[in-house]
């Protein structure tokens, strides 16, 4: 995720829950949204058939783009402005 957000904030944003802290709180889930789980982070990229798509990295071992359940998110994010995805 550090490489998806335009600049990199650091290695204190290598645990996915500290993602919950970052850029703005989007309020809920939308496209370009990050969505932040306890011990997983993903960008939703999109909605198909009702499903979110989120990219995200270390899924299953690679970069994965596919629907996901955001049941159990904690937290939805806006990255900072100067963040470009």
């Amino acid at each position: 995720m550090r490489q998806l957000v335009g600049s990199d904030p650091g290695p204190q944003y290598n645990l996915a829950r500290a993602w919950a802290h970052y850029g703005t709180n989007a309020g809920g889930p939308s496209v370009g949204t990050i969505v932040v789980w306890s011990h997983h982070v993903g960008k939703i990229v999109g909605r198909e058939n009702g499903q979110w798509i989120v990219q995200s990295g270390n899924d299953g071992h690679a970069v994965r783009t596919r629907p996901r359940s955001l049941a159990g998110a904690i937290a939805f994010r806006n990255a900072y402005a100067s963040a470009s995805f």
